[in-house]
């Protein structure tokens, strides 16, 4: 089977044994659904060592020179995006601190290349989708308007 780039990244980050949950179009695709994702949005597992595993792993995927932040300030942060040889990777670590342990109940582990990838129910993933969608388009249409 193909995968397209995002849903690979994804199967690396698992691979390194960091705990996540696939959202977004990379997770729609792998549901079924006739997307083309752009990129893997992944919501991380606020656990100390899983955040360490994180930064290793896309310190050694970024395509950057630019030093990723070390786990204990991902513990800190909303968001880290990593351009990565397989496209971008948008972590969202506040998502998981706060929802971790409601999205990752009705999550599946689906294989991607030999590897499990645990993805989120469609449900959550496109509850996320409008919410964020949503803010991001008014904070853009307020921020042009000015």
């Amino acid at each position: 089977m193909t995968y397209p780039a995002p849903v690979l990244a994804a199967a690396v980050l698992a691979a390194q044994d960091v705990s996540f949950l696939l959202v977004g179009s990379a997770a729609l695709w792998l549901h079924g659904e006739p997307v083309t994702p752009a990129d893997a949005d992944v919501v991380i597992d606020p656990d100390t060592p899983n955040l360490r595993r994180l930064q290793a792993a896309l310190a050694a995927m970024t395509r950057s020179t630019t030093a990723f932040p070390p786990a204990r300030d991902l513990r800190l942060l909303h968001l880290v995006a990593a351009d990565t040889c397989y496209g971008r990777i948008d972590c969202l670590l506040e998502r998981g601190r706060l929802d971790w342990a409601r999205l990752v109940r009705p999550s599946a582990v689906i294989p991607v290349a030999d590897v499990g990838v645990r993805v989120a129910a469609p449900a959550d993933i496109l509850a996320l989708r409008r919410r964020y969608k949503t803010r991001y388009r008014t904070r853009y249409k307020a921020q042009h308007e000015e």
